[in-house]
């Protein structure tokens, strides 16, 4: 995959997504969400890649959110959330695998956080990003 094709698919979205041309932006974002997220399941070590598929969810949950669409907002946000944490959890999966993920959850995390200082989740769930921030900081201690 051409870097510069991801790379023009997210820049036309923001630049679509700045003039308020929302239908717009949300094209290119899917564009570029389903591109990286196709390539980065046959290129797992390729963390640029695994990013800016982050950055194209994220770019979409800022997108609804805007338009007022909380829950579609949100979802954008779980989906490369929850992905991360399975591929951090997997007992078969290579431990640099395992690393990347869990090292991106803190990308995906602080989003949630975020989203959930402005917008009411359910406790339950709050509960369980507490429980994973801490468990991230503890992890930190250790690769250090």
């Amino acid at each position: 995959m051409q870097h510069e094709q991801w790379q023009a698919l997210l820049n036309n979205g923001n630049e679509c997504f700045y003039d308020r041309r929302w239908l717009q932006a949300e094209f290119y974002y899917k564009e570029a969400y389903e591109l990286l997220a196709d390539n980065y399941q046959n290129n797992p070590y390729e963390t640029d890649i695994l990013l800016a598929w982050i950055c194209a969810c994220h770019n979409l949950s800022a997108l609804f959110e805007v338009q007022g669409d909380l829950d579609v907002s949100l979802r954008y946000l779980l989906v490369p959330h929850e992905y991360l944490q399975a591929l951090s959890d997997d007992s078969v999966r290579d431990e640099d695998v395992k690393l990347i993920a869990i090292k991106a959850l803190n990308i995906t995390l602080q989003r949630l956080l975020s989203f959930s200082k402005k917008y009411p989740i359910c406790q339950d769930c709050v509960n369980k990003l507490m429980a994973l921030k801490v468990r991230l900081a503890q992890n930190e201690e250790v690769l250090h």
